[in-house]
């Protein structure tokens, strides 16, 4: 699960796999991938922390856990692999993208070229059991997402923090930067009517050329 992470994740994962809540988190993992179909793809939990370095990340997009449908979650929140059916909350992001920015990405659901970019686009709950929304909640990676924010309040205190919905919004305690934070409505289908019309990838590129950052092409 922990082979060929970024270089610059060296000494967050060093510190956390000393404690005893992360070994505990590790081997209820592999016990939940033993005995129920889970997701995302073991070799896929910490995709995510392979592709963009944290001196890197220009925005964080807190997800909740990942989808629990086959073939969906590949361990970047929102994102699916090419060649997979958008969820429908990933459709209703790809509509505001359109009305923000007029940029049409429904033809793949695939949300790596944002990553590359620095969007971390991350799951506070890295894995989930098929069909059991917040199954793992309690298996210790509330812990781990604290720990995470905090390392990044350190090593890159100038990320964008864009919490969607109530339960991301919960993690806006743990940003030190308030002016640093995009709140709004999640992307669901049952708060879609809040979710539109919030002018989310126009403050997410505006805050970060007020950042004197190069904003994101979110067409990729």
């Amino acid at each position: 699960m922990l082979t060929n992470l970024a270089i610059g994740w060296k000494d967050f994962f060093a510190a956390e796999e000393q404690k005893p809540y992360f070994k505990k988190l590790l081997a209820s993992i592999q016990t939940e991938y033993e005995h129920y179909q889970c997701y995302p793809p073991a070799q896929d939990i910490f995709n995510l922390f392979r592709i963009l370095n944290p001196s890197d990340i220009k925005i964080v997009i807190i997800g909740q856990d990942p989808y629990h449908g086959p073939g969906q979650a590949n361990g970047i929140a929102f994102s699916v692999n090419d060649n997979i059916k958008n969820p429908p909350s990933l459709n209703n992001i790809f509509k505001e993208l359109q009305n923000d920015l007029n940029i049409d990405h429904f033809k793949s659901g695939n949300l790596v070229g944002w990553v590359k970019q620095g969007v971390f686009l991350y799951n506070t709950i890295g894995t989930v059991r098929a069909a059991t929304p917040l199954s793992h909640k309690n298996l210790g990676w509330l812990e781990f997402s604290i720990n995470l924010i905090n390392y990044l309040n350190q090593v890159n205190p100038d990320i964008i923090y864009v919490l969607w919905g109530n339960y991301a919004k919960e993690y806006g305690t743990y940003i030190l930067r308030k002016d640093h934070i995009i709140a709004g409505a999640h992307p669901s289908p049952f708060s879609y009517h809040l979710f539109r019309d919030q002018k989310m990838f126009l403050k997410m590129n505006d805050l970060l050329l007020k950042n004197k950052k190069k904003v994101i092409d979110w067409g990729m």
